[in-house]
């Protein structure tokens, strides 16, 4: 049987999602045999691996959990690519905010990485509109595309709330790319319009092995747009 978290549980998880996304950052407690983990208290042989929204709290436990520790930040696309997707194969839970009570939460990393990959379009959207502007990775031939994960013969193209984050996918088939600027108002107008009609998708503030969500061009204009008449 699947254990389903309690609502104040839920409620700790939400809180830890909403903290990361808009921080972009999570905190974890390390030492020379890898991040700090817990026995799970729900399911034998598996093990929680314990992370914090709030520096300071990772600080506080820190010197309980490793012999030499480390406070380690993580942005967005570390926790994604490096934390939350593999430990399944590990048979790892994840902690959010652990502060050891006598009963924890303890959570799928998986599902924590969908809901943060979800919660982070509304983060992208926010910054975006703040900005004004989203930058892609483009040469000679055209933008940066890949291929969608659940339709290999459809693409998206990545696109970004921060020049850093679309640099640092510089690498690779992409070394020779260069990082484009593009006013919100020609985003909206051309390349959204573009990519419908050639049959894109396109994924926000993707990062390298962590995943995105591939959206349709005319849903995530209709969230960008919606932005727009929220604040005028």
């Amino acid at each position: 049987m699947r254990w389903t978290p309690s609502i104040p549980e839920l409620a700790q998880r939400d809180r830890f999602i909403k903290r990361v996304i808009e921080q972009r950052a999570v905190f974890a407690v390390s030492d020379d045999n890898g991040l700090a983990q817990v026995a799970s208290q729900r399911r034998k042989g598996f093990d929680v691996t314990l992370l914090w929204s709030r520096e300071a709290e990772a600080e506080r436990w820190a010197d309980a959990l490793a012999e030499i520790p480390q406070v380690k930040r993580l942005t967005l696309a570390e926790l994604l690519a490096g934390i939350l997707i593999p430990i399944p194969e590990q048979k790892r839970f994840v902690g959010l905010d652990w502060n050891a009570n006598p009963v924890e939460g303890e959570f799928n990393p998986l599902d924590i990485a969908d809901k943060m990959r979800t919660q982070a379009i509304e983060g992208f959207v926010q910054r975006v509109r703040t900005a004004e502007q989203v930058f892609i990775l483009e040469d000679r031939a055209g933008p940066a595309m890949m291929k969608c994960c659940g339709d290999g013969k459809r693409q998206f193209m990545p696109v970004w709330s921060d020049r850093s984050d679309a640099q640092s996918c510089i690498n690779g088939p992409w070394s020779k790319m260069i990082a484009l600027e593009i006013p919100l108002s020609n985003f909206l107008g051309l390349t959204l319009p573009w990519l419908a009609e050639h049959g894109y998708d396109v994924g926000p503030d993707y990062a390298i092995n962590a995943g995105t969500l591939e959206l349709a061009p005319k849903y995530l204009a209709s969230r960008l747009n919606n932005r727009a008449a929220a604040a005028a």
